[in-house]
């Protein structure tokens, strides 16, 4: 029988840390520790369970069946454990303990949604009771954080609704069209050069999107791309991309903004060409009737948001 100590528990967790980092040198800066100590760890967890958990060396990284296996139990077990400080939480019938928030990059310009502005408040709402962990992870990885109990509230655009969770839209996102300007679409756009010359000029130029908009930007263009796409999660990539020349795509208005006012990139046909990203919190279903601290800090991120709208 394998006991589940303390020890194991620390060897589990940096088990699960090398597989989402994808490897053990990749998992130094999520663990602060070294390689070697990280693999003194893994090796340590594999001859107590008497399993081969993984595969790692020149050839990369790679979980084995039983490491998957083990993977998924992990997960299971650290999801417990939480539910169980959720519960004992609750029992006292207020807001103390932790507060685990995930949110979508590049939002910190945002002026509708002001996360510090809520932090703040959360803070005077539950004093010094209350920890406050922050997390900026893709949507999917919002999700999955939110469904293995990582976080317990996340902020993002999410294209689809998975069933355990709830969601309350609380603002919409304006994108926009943007170039650089030395980029030929731009160009065009400087000489005055509108109507369907233009439009005929942005179906060939190459076309960087984020990837979990599931193409619904490259949709409303309303035309095929005859350029490449290059699909990615992360905003600040789009925006290289674009500041290159070689690319044009959409960014919310609040983040190209910064680039717009220094002359950088350039609005394409804006009057003509734009969409809205639903912004999104999501929670565990029913989770915030069971915990206090969640219902408390739905309402207080909505309020803000709301608050910050009128203005």
């Amino acid at each position: 029988m394998i006991k589940i100590d303390s020890s194991a528990i620390k060897g589990l967790e940096v088990f699960l840390a090398v597989i989402e980092a994808n490897g053990i040198s990749n998992a130094q800066t999520l663990l602060n520790k070294d390689a070697s100590a990280i693999s003194r760890s893994l090796s340590a967890l594999e001859a107590r369970l008497g399993l081969t958990l993984c595969e790692r060396g020149r050839q990369g990284f790679r979980l084995t069946p039983e490491g998957q296996q083990v993977a998924d139990e992990a997960l299971k077990l650290f999801a417990s454990f939480r539910s169980f400080e959720h519960r004992t939480e609750s029992l006292g019938g207020h807001g103390s303990g932790r507060l685990a928030i995930g949110v979508i990059d590049n939002i910190i310009g945002e002026t509708r949604f002001r996360l510090d502005r809520a932090i703040t408040e959360l803070g005077e709402h539950f004093s010094s009771a209350l920890h406050i962990d922050l997390y900026v992870k893709t949507p999917y990885e919002l999700e999955k954080y939110l469904l293995d109990k990582r976080i317990d509230i996340a902020l993002g655009i999410f294209e689809r609704y998975h069933d355990a969770l709830q969601y309350r839209p609380i603002y919409e996102e304006l994108d926009y069209l943007y170039a650089a300007p030395d980029n030929p679409a731009a160009r065009l756009q400087v000489q005055g050069v509108g109507g369907e010359r233009l439009l005929n000029e942005l179906k060939h130029q190459n076309f960087a999107a984020r990837n979990f908009l599931n193409e619904s930007d490259i949709a409303c263009l309303g035309y095929d791309l005859l350029g490449d796409v290059s699909y990615t999660a992360n905003l600040e990539a789009i925006a290289f991309l674009i500041l290159s020349g070689r690319y044009v795509g959409f960014m919310p208005a609040q983040y190209a903004a910064q680039f717009v006012s220094a002359g950088r990139l350039v609005p394409i046909l804006a009057k003509q060409i734009k969409r809205g990203s639903v912004m999104t919190l999501a929670h565990r279903k029913t989770e915030e009737k069971s915990r206090f601290i969640i219902a408390e800090a739905l309402d207080l991120l909505t309020q803000t948001t709301l608050a910050q709208t009128d203005k």
